[in-house]
C-alpha cells in the first residue's frame, strides 16, 4: 500500500511539473517569459517601461542577490540598455517613454555577459525601440 502512495505521488508530481512548464505567461503573448512586447504595454496602458515592466514581469526586477562582499552591499539588479547602448540601472527605466517600446527582453547574467560584456552580472533588460 505504501508503494501505490509514494508511485500515486510521483506522478501527480509529474503531472503537475509538466503542465508548470506549458504555463503561457500572458494569455495571447508568446510563451516566452523573457519577452514584454509592445502590445502587451499597450494592453496595460503603461506610461514607461517601469510600470510595464513591473505589471507583466515583475519578476525582472528582482535583485540577484549580493554582488559584494563588502557589508552593507545591495543586492545587484539588472542594468538596462537600449537598441543594444548601455542606459543605466534599472531605475532607469521610469524614464523610458512607454510609447516608442518595440519590445523589452530580459538577458539572464550569463547571456547579459556574451552579449553585452562585463559588468551585468545581474542580467540586463534590453529595451529595443519603435524605428
Amino acid at each position: 500500500m505504501h508503494d501505490r502512495s509514494l508511485a500515486l505521488i510521483a506522478v501527480i508530481t509529474l503531472i503537475a511539473a509538466s503542465a508548470c512548464g506549458m504555463h503561457r505567461t500572458d494569455p495571447g503573448g508568446p510563451a516566452d517569459g523573457t519577452v514584454i512586447t509592445g502590445e502587451q504595454i499597450d494592453s496595460v496602458h503603461a506610461l514607461n517601461a517601469l510600470e510595464a515592466v513591473d505589471r507583466l514581469r515583475p519578476v525582472f526586477l528582482v535583485g540577484r542577490g549580493k554582488m559584494s562582499v563588502q557589508p552593507g552591499a545591495q543586492p545587484a539588479l539588472p542594468n538596462v540598455y537600449i537598441d543594444n547602448q548601455f542606459y543605466g540601472d534599472a531605475s532607469s527605466l521610469r524614464t523610458i517613454s512607454a510609447a516608442i517600446i518595440e519590445s523589452i527582453k530580459f538577458y539572464s547574467a550569463a547571456e547579459a555577459q556574451f552579449k553585452f560584456g562585463r559588468g551585468n552580472e545581474a542580467g540586463v533588460i534590453g529595451i529595443t525601440t519603435k524605428h
